[in-house]
Formats: structure tokens, C-alpha cells, sequence
């Protein structure tokens, strides 16, 4: 008979168990779940787990909840010794668990009104990472570990030292702030070598046209400069239009500094569960990587797979192909036309640099798979259409098209970009310095005496 009632026991425990983890399971996956949701239902499920146990307990009213209460102050402290370091800010999980977290939350960041987001001044660290095309495929292997050391100036740039003045500066996005190269190896520092000036570097990773025309406006002409190169990017600039208006219309979330330091977006339960959403309940689709591969021949003769993961994504928020007529470029073309008023009043020459997406340069140096998509992803006019633009504002501004030097790169063999990112590698960036060089020294002429140089002062 005892036996009867033991297997009993064991036998409701353990459906009952079952039915907790698929009642989580259905939970977790059913629903738009975020690590709030999660609590919860984890918070649910433990309380359910103890159920049989209550039920079918022999030690009593006082034995039973004299077990419950110390197995949950047990947990309860393990958490805590978990999070205590994230309330004294010693630790910060987002970064543990790599959690995506918008820039205005992240650490050496501030949300701004009109940026959206800008870096901390005179802060010195280093970022590590891998290649942005290896997210989202399977099978696709890491060039190299990026480990770059950033240095900001008093205005949050990656400018190694303060100026008062600068003969040029370079409004820009990623491409610009360069962070998957060194400081000396920047298009901005190769640009300051060739010409013999002061360039100040007013890249930012993330920003779009808005935001460029707003750093050009708060900080570019402060430093009386000769020149201003803004760079267009058409692997996103078009795109990032419509999330810089989305950002607006949250404003109020994004400058909500509590939320930015609050200790629970550090804490280890918010960015614990979240890791566990990404990668074991709702991980992100994967794509083979050999469908989005191409195979290239490098100076040396050796067979480089290059990635086009992030590259080729269409219906990511910007016009469908051919670009030239959209509303988006009209907008840019708008925006440029402030930037060349702004200059024009400062005594600026503006100078509009075209930079080409990835696949644009190598597509026709590389060997797809018969049935890879990047055979077939549209192409369009875009630099000659943006030209045009740029023409159409006054003729007075200068305008480099980046693609032609960089496909006779490609086509040598060269790899000015990195194979499993998006952006140059140390290679692209002397290229682009080598290509706006030229037209900078005929715009500013040859000055008498000792070029300017932009003063450090730390």
C-alpha cells in the first residue's frame, strides 16, 4: 500500500512537472515575450512547481513552509549577489551578455535632442567585436577580432586631441569614426598627412543625414573651417531618415535619463533573460552563409570569402530600387542644400562624397553560388542620380564618387573592405583620403607660408 502511494506521488510530481515546463514553454514562445513577461511566467512556474509538494507533503504545516521560505531566500540571495554589482555600477550585464540596447543607453553615451545620441567627451576605451555580416548566418567564420581603442575630444569625436581651428572638417557617419581601424590608419589622420593640415574627424557610428547636418551646424563650423566633406553612405543613409523621425517621436522615452542610468537596465535578471529570449526561445532567423558568400582573389593569389549578410536586406525601411527618384533623396538633397547655405555663409566650400556599399565594389570580382541572392540584388544609379542632386543645389558644390577608385582596388586584388563587415578595412580608408585629397587641395589652393594646423590643447 505504501508503495502504491509513493509511485503515486512520483507520478504527479512528475506530470505535474511536465505540465509546468510546457505551460512556460507555450507561455515564452506563444507571446511577444520580453524580460519583463519572463519574470513573470518564471515567477509563476516556481510557485506551480511547489504544488504537489504542498499537496503531498508529510512534514507538517510548519515543515513544509519552513522548506518553501528557505529554498526561495536562498534563491532569492544568489540573485542578489548576482545584481549587487550592477547596482554599484561595477558591472554592467548589457555588456556581459551583449545585449542590444539602442546607443543612448549604452555606457559612454548620452541621449541628446537633437542627435539622439552623442559620445562622452575625453573618454578613452577600446570596443571589441566581431564583423557585422556574421550575425544572422550559419557557418560564417570571422575574419579577425576588431579591437580598436577609441579617444574622444571634448566635443565626443574621435579626435585624439582638441582644436580650436581646423582647415577641414569631415561630417560622416561609421565610415567616418572608423572604428574597426586605428586612429592613425583613418581616412581623417590620412587626410591631415596629404594635404599638410588641421582635418577634424565629426564621425559618428549610427548617425544619418539629420544628424550630420545637426553636428555640422553645432560643431563643424565653429572651427572656421576652409572645407567641410560630408559622406553619404548608400548602404543606410536613405534608411536612417525615416528612423531618426521614428527617434523624434520618442524623445521623451530616449531622454529619459533614469531610465538611461537606472540600475535595472544593468541589472543581471533583465539582460539574463533577455540572452536566454535571443538564443534559446525567440533566437533571431539564421541564413546560410554560403548563399551569401562570395569568393575572392586577393593580391597574393589566396581564395577570400567575403559576406553580404547585412548588405542585400531589401524592405529595410528605405525606397524600393531604382533610388534616384524617391522622396527620400529629395529629402538628403533638401538637407545638403542647408548644409551648403550654413557653409556658404561661414565661407566653407562643400565637398559630398559618395560612398558605395560592399556589394556594389566587389560583386563583379567575386564567385557566387548559382543560386545566391547577390546575383540577382537590384543595382541602381545612385551616384550618378546623387550627383545630379548635388548639382542641382549650386555648381559650386564638389562632389566624389568613391566607387570607381574602389573597384579598381577590387579589381587588383585589394581589400578596402573587411570580408565579414560592411565597412573599410585600413586599405578603404587610405583609398577614400587618397580620392577627396585632390579635390581639397584645389578647392583650399596653396597658402602662403606654413599650412594651419588645428592647436592641441588638452
Amino acid at each position: 500500500m505504501e508503495r502504491r502511494k509513493r509511485a503515486l506521488r512520483m507520478l504527479v510530481f512528475a506530470a505535474w512537472a511536465a505540465s509546468v515546463v510546457l505551460a512556460l514553454r507555450f507561455g515564452a514562445t506563444a507571446f511577444d515575450t520580453n524580460p519583463e513577461h519572463l519574470v513573470g511566467l518564471l515567477g509563476l512556474a516556481y510557485l506551480a512547481a511547489w504544488g504537489p509538494f504542498f499537496v503531498f507533503s508529510t512534514h507538517g504545516p510548519a515543515g513544509t513552509l519552513g522548506r518553501f521560505a528557505l529554498c526561495t531566500a536562498t534563491l532569492g540571495l544568489a540573485l542578489g549577489a548576482l545584481e549587487l554589482p550592477a547596482l554599484l555600477r561595477l558591472i554592467d550585464y548589457r555588456v556581459v551578455f551583449t545585449a542590444p540596447t539602442p546607443p543612448w543607453r549604452r555606457s559612454g553615451n548620452q541621449p541628446d535632442a537633437d542627435l539622439i545620441y552623442v559620445r562622452e567627451p575625453h573618454q578613452r576605451t577600446r570596443f571589441r567585436y566581431d564583423g557585422a555580416e556574421l550575425y544572422g548566418l550559419r557557418g560564417a567564420k570571422p575574419w579577425r577580432r576588431y579591437n580598436c581603442e577609441l579617444i574622444t575630444d571634448a566635443n565626443g569625436f574621435r579626435n585624439p586631441t582638441d582644436a580650436d581651428r581646423s582647415d577641414v572638417v569631415v561630417v560622416g557617419d561609421s565610415f567616418i569614426e572608423g572604428l574597426h581601424v586605428e586612429a592613425d590608419d583613418l581616412v581623417t589622420t590620412r587626410l591631415a598627412g596629404l594635404l599638410g593640415r588641421g582635418v577634424v574627424n565629426l564621425g559618428r557610428t549610427g548617425y544619418g543625414p539629420q544628424q550630420e547636418w545637426n553636428v555640422l551646424r553645432r560643431f563643424g563650423v565653429g572651427y572656421r573651417p576652409s572645407a567641410c566633406v560630408w559622406a553619404f553612405y548608400e548602404g543606410n543613409d536613405l534608411q536612417d531618415l525615416h528612423e531618426y523621425d521614428a527617434n523624434q517621436k520618442n524623445l521623451r522615452y530616449i531622454l529619459d535619463s533614469r531610465r538611461a542610468e537606472g540600475a535595472y537596465g544593468r541589472s543581471f535578471a533583465r539582460n539574463g533573460l533577455g540572452f536566454l529570449i535571443r538564443n534559446w526561445i525567440r533566437p533571431d532567423p539564421t541564413r546560410p552563409a554560403e548563399a551569401y558568400t562570395g569568393l575572392f582573389h586577393d593580391r597574393d593569389g589566396r581564395e577570400i570569402p567575403l559576406y553580404f549578410g547585412t548588405g542585400i536586406q531589401h524592405g529595410s525601411g528605405g525606397p524600393d530600387f531604382p533610388r534616384g527618384d524617391s522622396p527620400e533623396l529629395k529629402r538628403v538633397q533638401a538637407i545638403l542644400a542647408d548644409a551648403y547655405a550654413l557653409c556658404r555663409e561661414n565661407g566653407v566650400d562643400l565637398v559630398v562624397a559618395f560612398v558605395p556599399a560592399k556589394l556594389r565594389v566587389y560583386r563583379d570580382f567575386c564567385r557566387f553560388a548559382a543560386d545566391s541572392p547577390c546575383n540577382d540584388w537590384p543595382s541602381d544609379d545612385l551616384p550618378d542620380d546623387l550627383r545630379r542632386a548635388v548639382e542641382e543645389i549650386a555648381p559650386d558644390v564638389g562632389f566624389v564618387d568613391l566607387t570607381g577608385p574602389f573597384r579598381a582596388s577590387a579589381a587588383s586584388g585589394g581589400l578596402a573592405y573587411l570580408p565579414d563587415d560592411t565597412h573599410w578595412s585600413e586599405e578603404g580608408h587610405r583609398i577614400a583620403a587618397e580620392a577627396i585629397a585632390p579635390v581639397l587641395e584645389r578647392r583650399l589652393g596653396r597658402l602662403a607660408g606654413d599650412p594651419v594646423v588645428a592647436p592641441a590643447r588638452r
